[in-house]
């Protein structure tokens, strides 16, 4: 598995899919999954209003991005709630995606970088890579991990090399 860290516009991004996180407790959509619900007219809020997504741990939505952004698919996974999310759970969070990435063939995939307060980046960033390795198994799955800007990027970037 390779682990990279990208500073890129969404709508510009080269990848097969993107994953992006959304906290239980936390609405209107914060990240990047507000920025996709805002380029998909909607469509991710309607799933959560329609009570099809709550952002409980263990939720996975596959979705197309309807030509908005150059990824096809999108992966909405579930945090839980906000104050909750722990390194265990990080990590558990990052095996569904990686899981549910390769089981439908991809390879190449851009993960929001989603920082939860309290949490120390560097435990973060471990166990972000663990669970993508844990739910990668033994197929090839490359990943950028997505700031949202340039401190960040800076901060995460040395943090992944380790």
């Amino acid at each position: 598995m390779v682990l990279k860290v990208l500073l890129q516009d969404i709508r510009k991004l080269e990848t097969e899919a993107v994953i992006v996180g959304f906290f239980e407790d936390v609405r209107p959509l914060k990240g990047l999954a507000g920025e996709l619900d805002w380029l998909l007219c909607g469509a991710l809020s309607d799933l959560i209003a329609g009570g099809k997504l709550r952002g409980s741990l263990g939720d996975v939505a596959l979705l197309t991005s309807k030509n908005k952004i150059p990824a096809r698919k999108i992966f909405m996974i579930g945090l839980g709630r906000r104050q909750e999310l722990s390194p265990a759970l990080l990590r558990s969070v990052a095996r569904t995606a990686a899981a549910s990435a390769v089981g439908a063939g991809i390879t190449n995939a851009a993960l929001e970088y989603f920082p939860a307060a309290g949490l120390e980046p560097a435990a973060s960033i471990r166990a972000l890579r663990n669970g993508l390795q844990d739910g990668a198994g033994t197929q090839a799955l490359d990943v950028a991990l997505l700031v949202s800007d340039a401190a960040s990027y800076e901060k995460v970037s040395k943090l992944a090399a380790r």
